[in-house]
């Protein structure tokens, strides 16, 4: 064999061995990321739910989860109620009512450790917390909206910054691993006016098909394999696909946006800012026909300190200017809480490890901050 054929040969297997560790290498990242992040890379061998569980479970216009486990969720938090509490509402009606996501709804604690209840208790008033985890403004807002039989005459609509980045978003999987497959409608802005995009019709025959094609029925969803924002279907060759995400790992690397932070850009090619402005607005506008008094609660997240801590503003810093401008009350518990901690860690509020919500004292103090902005502003009459 001519010793030129041998070099070349040899070269060959060389540049294979290379390129398969690259290949591996890459499968594993890869891999390790879409199973524990999400939103870079899409996995559909992650999503285990058949269509039979998914099509009992969906609200048809909410999305997950379905009414009765929303309806568990309350029930257990309403077992928490003291009957001082309950016993202290006039007519039988609640006079506070909360919507949400799972910081409104207090995940994470026990049901008597929840804000809502803390607040309850303090003030002497029944609260409704009616806060679903997973949610974006849009469903909260949705959830309000089709609530008709809520009396409440405080409406508290808590919005968590990362909210921000759900509301471009029709299937949650995109965001985090799920075993579930997740849909959700959404708005969009046309001619700044809200339409509705409704949940993708799905059934028996294309269920697989969009499990494994979501590109092809979600027109709407930002983060949408091979669309704007970056994320890319996990599949072979995965080098190249991590070649094709590089969008992301500038975004986050480079210019320093983590995760949601750069949604709140007033000029961000999602349009995620000015669409959460006009779906607050609406909510407001609608919660004023309804003779209802709202109040918007922007709930920081452990990522919001650690931002603050370091550039001296939090990351919806837009959206509170915004809310200032168009006159519209709100509680900025972020700002609230670090007057509060003074030289303390703010991770003291968190629980850590998995789920960074607030923890028993977290809850605390957020019950304390609403409590004296009521009482502050005689919304409520002081208790002992």
């Amino acid at each position: 064999m001519p010793k030129r054929l041998v070099n070349f040969i040899g070269t060959a297997l060389i540049v294979l061995v290379v390129l398969g560790c690259l290949e591996t290498m890459a499968f594993l990242y890869t891999t390790y990321l879409a199973q524990r992040y999400g939103i870079i890379f899409y996995l559909p061998q992650l999503i285990t739910e058949d269509y039979a569980s998914y099509s009992e479970r969906l609200n048809p216009v909410l999305g997950w989860p379905s009414p009765q486990v929303m309806q568990e969720e309350r029930e257990r938090i309403v077992k928490a109620r003291t009957t001082a509490s309950d016993l202290k509402q006039v007519g039988g009606k609640p006079s506070i009512a909360a919507y949400g996501d799972s910081f409104t709804a207090g995940f994470g604690v026990e049901p008597e450790d929840t804000w809502s209840n803390i607040l309850s208790n303090s003030l002497g008033c029944r609260i409704e917390n009616y806060g679903v985890p997973g949610y974006g403004t849009d469903q909260t807002y949705l959830r309000f909206h089709y609530n008709t039989d809520d009396k409440a005459e405080f409406i508290l609509f808590g919005h968590l910054s990362e909210n921000i980045q759900r509301n471009v978003n029709q299937l949650r999987n995109f965001l985090a691993p799920i075993f579930q497959c997740q849909t959700k409608s959404r708005f969009i802005l046309e001619e700044e006016q809200l339409n509705y995009v409704p949940i993708p019709p799905l059934s028996s025959q294309n269920y697989d098909k969009f499990i494994n094609n979501p590109e092809l029925f979600l027109k709407h969803d930002y983060f949408v394999p091979g669309g704007p924002s970056g994320a890319q279907k996990l599949e072979f060759p995965y080098t190249w696909s991590i070649i094709k995400a590089h969008k992301f790992f500038y975004d986050r690397y480079i210019l320093g946006y983590k995760s949601y932070l750069q949604f709140y850009r007033p000029d961000h090619p999602s349009r995620a800012f000015p669409l959460t402005m006009a779906i607050i607005k609406q909510f407001i506008k609608e919660a004023q026909q309804r003779g209802k008094h709202p109040i918007l609660l922007i709930f920081p997240t452990d990522e919001d300190f650690r931002v603050y801590y370091k550039n001296h503003k939090f990351v919806y810093e837009p959206l509170i200017q915004e809310l200032k401008k168009e006159h519209i009350e709100f509680i900025d518990l972020g700002s609230e809480m670090v007057k509060r901690l003074g030289n303390k860690n703010y991770m003291e509020l968190f629980l850590g490890e998995k789920y960074f919500h607030f923890n028993e004292k977290g809850n605390k103090l957020i019950a304390q901050i609403i409590y004296d902005y009521f009482t502050t502003k005689n919304y409520c009459s002081r208790t002992p």
